[in-house]
């Protein structure tokens, strides 16, 4: 089974995408103002799942506010996002941001996404996003 790991800057946070070879998952160019500012290239797969363990998540919403945009609360590295449809977390992973390697050599296809309702953006994500945990540790004090 593939399984491949990444983590942000610092190392706080850590994730992995398992279940599907990285020349088989897609890797997009999402073309609204976030991820053209993050210099975000993601990637997830139906049939992958993605793991996030960080010790300090910060989130972001913005736009329909549903989805949980997540940066390491150490180093600011925008990681991945996260969605709740239907009682199920899905997410992406920032290629870029996690360093995850496999994608050498690859252009991502661009994606324009701003004409979808909210629940059209929903349902293409619960289609094209992984099933995801995500765990956050708590520093001890």
């Amino acid at each position: 089974m593939s399984r491949l790991h990444g983590q942000c800057h610092c190392g706080a946070v850590r994730v992995a995408i398992e279940g599907v070879a990285a020349a088989d998952l897609p890797l997009r160019a999402c073309q609204c103002g976030f991820c053209r500012r993050h210099g975000a290239i993601s990637t997830s797969h139906p049939d992958a799942q993605i793991t996030f363990i960080g010790g300090r998540l910060h989130h972001y919403r913005f736009g329909h506010r549903k989805s949980d945009y997540m940066f390491c609360a150490e180093c600011g590295c925008y990681v991945g996002a996260t969605v709740i449809i239907d009682g199920e977390r899905y997410a992406i992973l920032n290629v870029t941001g996690v360093d995850l390697q496999g994608f050498d050599g690859r252009t991502p296809e661009p994606h324009v996404f701003d004409d979808e309702t909210p629940e059209e953006r929903a349902q293409r994500r619960k289609a094209r996003w992984s099933p995801a945990e995500l765990t956050e540790l708590q520093p001890s004090v």
